[in-house]
This record gives structure tokens, sequence and C-alpha cells, in this order.
């Protein structure tokens, strides 16, 4: 797999799209709640296994961003000890 960088706008995009899945499953659920007496059949266990994977996905993605905002931060508070100099750790004037 091959890991793309996403944006905030991409990281937006994907939420629309998982918020307009939930809105039809919503309304199915509307639907079938005034009807109850329609039969609706699924593939359930596929639809979980894709929903475990997605959710495993995003816990992921949010771990790499939580990894990525310590080291930002890291090197700001080490620019900021160091004076702004660019020198590594443990170099020598």
């Amino acid at each position: 797999m091959t890991l793309k960088p996403y944006t905030a706008d991409d990281l937006d995009q994907l939420a629309l799209r998982i918020l307009d899945v939930s809105c039809q499953l919503r309304q199915m659920s509307v639907v079938k709640r005034g009807t109850p007496e329609l039969e609706l059949t699924v593939h359930e266990k596929k639809a979980l296994e894709w929903l475990a994977h997605l959710e495993q996905w995003a816990a992921d993605a949010r771990a790499r961003l939580q990894m990525a905002t310590i080291r930002h931060r890291g090197v700001r508070a080490a620019g900021k000890i160091s004076g702004g100099r660019s020198e590594g750790l443990g170099a020598r004037d």
C-alpha cells in the first residue's frame, strides 16, 4: 500500500463521504421503522468487516498524526531552548 499525504481538506472530504453513508443508513432505518413488514436482507458480515477496517485505519491515522504533533512540538521546543540554532543535541560551540 502507498502512503498518501492527507490535508485537512482530504480528511474533511472523507468525513463527508462517511456521513453520507451514515445518512443513507438513517434514511433506510426511518423507512424500515415506518413499514416494519418490509423485508431487508443484507450481507452484514461484509459491512461489519469493512467498518472494522475503517475504524482501524482511522485509529492508525490518528496515532500517526499524534506522533507527528509530538515531534513537531519537540522540534519547536528544542529551537526555543537552543535559541533558534539548528545544531544537533550535544553539539559544542
